[in-house]
Formats: structure tokens, sequence, C-alpha cells
């Protein structure tokens, strides 16, 4: 099914404010290593998280993005390398659903810099500090549904705060009114 991505590694388990998170690492094309993060909360919801390995330190990890010089010092746009990350994102998911197969998993588009700056954005920006329909909630939406079929998997969306949940058919315990319950508490407490 996923030809094209990046080998990666399982780091291990690690368990941070009462959550089991996996750990995998993978370095793309550009050389550049990333961690994934895999929190596995109540009814098998899984919220992937991924960044670069040198901005683990930041509390924007989730929102940079490489600059321009960076993209021109190697010759590159960056499409193909970002479309291999997302390969290699999907590759460890479709992992975890094959040893779980009531996995849902989830995920919110974290804003770029831009999209946090009021003076410069048409985004709504939430008391909450999410923000509405992200660069990356519409890239990463659009992407999903081309791999996660409708026939196993019910898309749900929650466009304002950019957080989106594909949610396994098999799950029968995961009701929206515990999804939207889940990402409610989910903004409260890490966002």
């Amino acid at each position: 099914m996923i030809d094209n991505y990046f080998e990666y590694t399982h780091k291990g388990k690690k368990k941070l404010k009462g959550i089991t998170e996996d750990i995998y690492t993978f370095k793309c094309s550009l050389n550049v290593s990333y961690i994934v993060e895999v929190e596995n909360h109540e009814y098998d919801i899984y919220i992937v998280k991924f960044f670069q390995k040198n901005h683990r330190h930041s509390d924007n990890r989730y929102s940079l993005v490489n600059s321009k010089k960076f993209l021109e010092r190697h010759k590159t746009t960056g499409t193909k390398n970002f479309l291999t990350i997302l390969n290699t994102i999907l590759k460890i998911n479709i992992e975890i659903y094959n040893s779980n197969n009531k996995a849902s998993f989830g995920f919110m588009g974290a804003p770029t810099n831009l999209e946090l700056d009021p003076s410069k954005t048409t985004k709504i920006i939430n008391l909450d500090g999410t923000v509405a329909e992200t660069k990356r909630f519409n890239t990463y939406s659009i992407y999903v549904k081309r791999y996660f079929s409708p026939d196993n998997f019910e898309h749900i969306e929650i466009s304002t705060s950019s957080c989106y949940l594909i949610k396994s058919k098999k799950n029968l315990d995961l009701t929206t009114d515990k999804i939207e319950d889940f990402f409610e508490k989910y903004i409260s407490l890490y966002c």
C-alpha cells in the first residue's frame, strides 16, 4: 500500500502526565531527524504528533517549518520530502492498526507562527489558543481521506480547532459525544 516512506525505528515507550507514548524516529531525505510521538488514550484513541528532532526543546516544535533558505540550500521545494514524511507517519499508524483494529487516530493541525499572529492572519484564533482551519489541518485532512477508507473509518473534523479523528468503525464504544469531550479535555490540558 505505502511504498515510499522513510525507515523508522520504535524507540520505546514513555509515560507523561499519565499518558503512555510510543516514540519513533526516522531521518528524512534532507538529512533531518524526526521524532514521532503516538499517545495512547482511553477508547483506543491514538494522538499522533511529529516534529524535527532539533526542535524538540521548543514550545513551538509542532509549528516550526523549514526556512526557504534551508530548502534552497538543498535545491528542493520540500514537497516530495514532506509527502514521504506523511507516508512514514501513515505507515506507523497502519502498524498500530494492524495490532489493534479498534485504534482511532487523531491529530491537531498546529498553526504556523504566521497563523498565530492576529495582526497577520485571517484565521480565527480561539480563546484556548487553537486556530481554526490551519494550513496543516487542511493538508492533513485531504491526505488522510485518501488512505483511510470510509468503509472502515469515519472521518470526524472539528475544523474550528483544527482537530481531526479517523475513527475505526470497529470501535463501537467511541461515540461522537465521547470524541467531542475528549478533544475539549485534550485542548485544555495540552494547548
